[in-house]
């Protein structure tokens, strides 16, 4: 689901953690693995947000959070403030915290809905997100500490799969051409506004990085996401997209 731009009525708080959320981001596998912590990481049905959980497995406590939304711009908001709460408690506690509990942590006063005639209504995507994370649970593993970095080597012929082969081998500028396209796509249609984004290198066959401009600091992560997750769905499920770092940038 795409961010509406028709006009919603928010609390300052609310808007506050729309134009600076606190908890804003993602957690890979390797971040995990480095922290000996597990990942459970899932998204409601509606699209609204994906949320990111790194969990002490012995007494599944939530030792960090983060969070990507998508939706709705009270999503932002909520799955910001819900984040933030979830830290330091058990992922059975987490997902019993209610949606009056959360919208009572965006009101600006204790009588004022957050956001007015919607009432409860923007947070309904909050228990898809909870029975989702408790039914995923028990599939979070502890991935091993990762080992030093070896240099990439590409599988043999004789060991690709249907989407190896088609593509490995696909020549450089097609390959620039297919991502490009795709990732326009997705900015065009899930972010809107001016984003652009130029791909600055394709290492390791897998690792694609790129430039994005136009878009505010805070709403980079969420481009990230959403690219990535749409080359591994078109094209190949081990694709990667990172950003230019800093000391890469003109």
């Amino acid at each position: 689901m795409s961010v509406t731009t028709s006009p919603v009525t928010m609390s300052a708080k609310a808007m506050a953690r729309l134009r600076k959320p606190r908890t804003r981001g993602a957690f890979a596998p390797i971040d995990a693995a480095k922290r000996q912590l597990g990942l459970l990481a899932v998204s409601d049905g509606a699209g609204q947000a994906r949320i990111f959980w790194l969990i002490d497995l012995p007494t599944s406590t939530i030792a960090d959070a983060r969070f990507l939304a998508f939706g709705d711009l009270p999503s932002h908001a909520i799955a910001d403030v819900f984040t933030e709460s979830v830290r330091g408690r058990t992922v059975a506690d987490a997902c019993r915290l209610t949606a009056e509990q959360i919208e009572a942590l965006l009101r600006d006063d204790p009588v004022t809905p957050a956001f007015a005639e919607l009432g409860l209504k923007p947070l309904a995507f909050l228990r898809d997100l909870q029975d989702r994370a408790e039914a995923t649970l028990p599939t979070v593993v502890l991935l091993p500490k990762p080992v030093e970095r070896q240099s990439y080597q590409q599988k043999r012929e004789a060991d690709w799969s249907d989407v190896d082969r088609v593509w490995f081998q696909l020549k450089l500028l097609k390959k620039i051409a297919k991502v490009d396209s795709i990732a326009s796509r997705v900015l065009r249609d899930r972010l809107h506004g001016d984003a652009k984004l130029s791909i600055e290198g394709l290492h390791d066959d897998f690792r694609i990085v790129v430039k994005l401009t136009g878009l505010a600091p805070e709403q980079v992560p969420t481009a990230l996401q959403l690219i990535q997750d749409a080359l591994r769905t078109e094209v190949h499920p081990n694709l990667v997209v990172e950003e230019l770092s800093a000391e890469a940038k003109p």
